[in-house]
Formats: structure tokens, C-alpha cells, sequence
């Protein structure tokens, strides 16, 4: 990977890297109001999403997660963070509305 990690930019969401293995690593995803909430992602047969850490002031929250779709350049981080918007966005939204009250 040069060094350089994936990135990408869906929908007004942002995915980037702080460890990346090919197969493994740990992300940040920033909201289109500049929050972030982080993965611990794989790729794998057997789709999941769970929540690791709770929503909590710093940020909203921390999911393990696993897609079949590889993710080692920017065109793959696009493909995963589009499919994982379905769950990461309304928990986002939960989070970013409840912050608000």
C-alpha cells in the first residue's frame, strides 16, 4: 500500500485509516458534521456489525464490523463505507439529535 492508507468520501461521510492489514484494521468515519465515530473492521464471508463501544461524548460510537469486500485502496474504502451507511448513519443521527436535547 505505499504507506499510504485507504480513504474515501460517501454521501457526506468520510473513511480513513489508522491501521490498515489488508484484511484487518481499525478506521474513523467522520459525519457530515465533522463527528467521528471508528470501526475495527474486517473483511469476511460473514457480514456482522456490532456495537464495541458505546456512543459517548467523544464520539458516536465504535462498531466492529465485517463485510465480504476487500479494502485496500481508496475505490474498496468507498465501496465498504457505502455499505455500511445503512447502520452507520441513523446511529450517527441518534446520537448527533440526542447531543442536541
Amino acid at each position: 500500500m505505499d504507506g499510504e492508507y485507504p480513504s474515501a468520501g460517501v454521501d457526506g461521510f468520510e473513511i480513513g485509516m489508522y491501521v490498515s492489514y489488508d484484511d484487518c484494521g481499525d478506521a474513523w468515519v467522520k459525519a457530515p458534521d465533522g463527528t467521528v465515530g471508528t470501526l475495527i473492521w474486517e473483511t469476511g464471508e460473514s457480514a456482522y456489525f456490532k456495537v464495541s463501544i458505546e456512543p459517548n461524548e467523544a464520539r458516536w460510537g465504535t462498531y466492529a464490523v465485517q463485510l465480504p469486500l476487500p479494502l485496500t485502496n481508496d475505490d474498496e474504502a468507498a465501496a465498504y463505507l457505502a455499505a455500511l451507511l445503512p447502520e452507520l448513519r441513523p446511529r450517527w443521527q441518534v446520537w448527533a439529535r440526542e447531543r442536541r436535547a
